[in-house]
């Protein structure tokens, strides 16, 4: 069987694009020197202190901002955070908020997906589930464009 020089290109094509493609995606290390690390312990910490500015730093500050949680999909960045401050009026109500990352993953030089768990303490008990962050590199700071919480 004669093998044709369009489908040897083919072949090779595909393989060099798919090699690519899993050099881009890759995992990346859980550290504190990440700088997608960083921002997850910065909004921990404004979070334990009470200030939800600071943690809504971190998110990007557009209409286009995208919120996914069982109580359904809010668009832009005022409406999310019009939401916590409805949920968290006073800071006694924030509590004590841990997350738990299990994965970054790198899509390319200006993406990446991260997936973890996330815990609030408060005076209300102790509530706990799950998130996918779509974070964004824009003018050289990451940013959260899309928070799938459950």
């Amino acid at each position: 069987m004669k093998i044709k020089p369009y489908l040897l290109l083919l072949c090779l094509f595909f393989s060099l694009s798919t090699g690519k493609a899993n050099a881009l995606n890759k995992l990346i290390a859980i550290d504190g020197n990440n700088p997608i690390m960083k921002v997850l312990t910065n909004q921990e910490n404004a979070w334990n202190k009470g200030d939800l500015d600071g943690f809504m730093a971190h998110y990007w500050k557009s209409e286009n901002l995208q919120f996914v949680s069982k109580s359904g999909v809010k668009k832009g960045w005022q409406t999310v955070y019009d939401s916590y401050q409805k949920n968290y009026a006073a800071k006694n109500e924030m509590g004590k908020l841990q997350f738990n990352v299990l994965n970054i993953e790198q899509i390319n030089g200006k993406n990446a997906m991260v997936t973890g768990s996330w815990k609030v303490e408060n005076k209300s008990g102790i509530h706990q589930g799950f998130f996918t962050l779509w974070f964004k590199k824009i003018n050289g700071n990451w940013f959260i464009v899309s928070d799938h919480t459950s």
